[in-house]
């Protein structure tokens, strides 16, 4: 069913009570905090959904009921979907928009969460000793890598790092991170503080603004894809192979983390190193920490009955 008006098949429009019920809870995210690029997410999960809704012929939050949930959401071409439309009908029903709490048909879906890439601290000396720091560009790639080799800073935390968030006297850095909205405050090592002045007082170019710039006029402020080519070129000029690794500031915080796990490092001294505000945000790393795995690996257990037979080769298993 097509609805007059609609955008685009990436951003279709709903029928006017959807719509509205829609961007009711938009506001009501908002009105409880959350950050716009998590809205923008929910509003996008959740639109397809209604979407589907309404293609089952439900036009009002009225006519929602559990055959259209079902259908709706087997309709769905991503299973990550899911929670995000289960909070949304939980809140159809505290709002009285819906008769009642239909997010009990949703079954449960955890996002798979893949493994961090990792790069070995000998390639990170590598690819940073093969950075040419006698050109401007050089120095602003060497201080933007050390960011996030050496604390593990965020993509949108080295990018749009001012310098009011550069304490040199006291050799802190102290900013409040985009993704959380949460303060940190971590040393200013020798070595980084190092890389910082010589880029500011040797490599940039004079104008107002945050740090980090593009080397030729207008010097504008680097783009995302720009920090990311950053650690690209470094890695290009040691020869070090990707493979399916991650080559941006994430892949070298996974790297600091993973690194500071094997050392032994409490993993609570590590989540607020990285500045996480989520207790379990380091639990994936863990699985980095082969040697530490190793003393909880139970022995194998020895094989009886039917089955040692089958091993033996005296029969098959029935």
């Amino acid at each position: 069913m097509a609805y007059k008006g609609m955008r685009t098949a990436f951003s279709p429009l709903l029928p006017p009570g959807l719509e509205k019920l829609l961007e009711d809870y938009q506001r009501h995210c908002r009105k409880n905090g959350l950050r716009e690029g998590s809205i923008k997410q929910y509003e996008k999960e959740c639109r397809w959904f209604l979407r589907n809704l309404a293609d089952c012929g439900c036009t009002e939050a009225s006519q929602i009921n559990a055959s259209r949930v079902v259908a709706a959401c087997l309709a769905l071409t991503s299973k990550s979907y899911l929670a995000s439309i289960r909070t949304f009908l939980r809140y159809c029903a505290d709002s009285d928009q819906t008769d009642r709490d239909y997010g009990y048909i949703i079954p449960p879906y955890k996002r798979p969460q893949p493994i961090p890439s990792v790069y070995s601290e000998e390639e990170i000396r590598r690819m940073e000793t093969a950075i040419d720091r006698t050109t401007p560009v050089g120095k602003r790639d060497f201080a933007i890598i050390l960011l996030a080799t050496r604390l593990g800073l965020r993509l949108e935390d080295i990018r749009t790092m001012s310098f009011d968030e550069l304490d040199f006297s006291r050799g802190i850095i102290r900013l409040v991170q985009e993704k959380t909205l949460v303060r940190l405050e971590l040393p200013m090592i020798p070595e980084l503080k190092s890389a910082l002045l010589d880029y500011i007082q040797n490599g940039r170019p004079e104008v107002d603004g945050v740090i980090f710039r593009i080397s030729y006029p207008p010097y504008d402020q680097l783009t995302k894809s720009g920090v990311i080519a950053c650690f690209r070129r470094a890695l290009c000029k040691a020869g070090i192979e990707r493979g399916n690794r991650g080559f941006g500031p994430r892949a070298f915080r996974s790297s600091l983390a993973s690194s500071m796990v094997n050392d032994g490092v409490p993993y609570e001294a590590v989540r607020k190193t990285l500045g996480h505000i989520d207790p379990n945000a380091i639990s994936h790393y863990a699985r980095l920490d082969i040697e530490r795995l190793r003393s909880y690996a139970l022995p194998v257990p020895k094989a009886t009955g039917a089955f040692a037979d089958f091993l033996a080769g005296k029969g098959a298993m029935r």
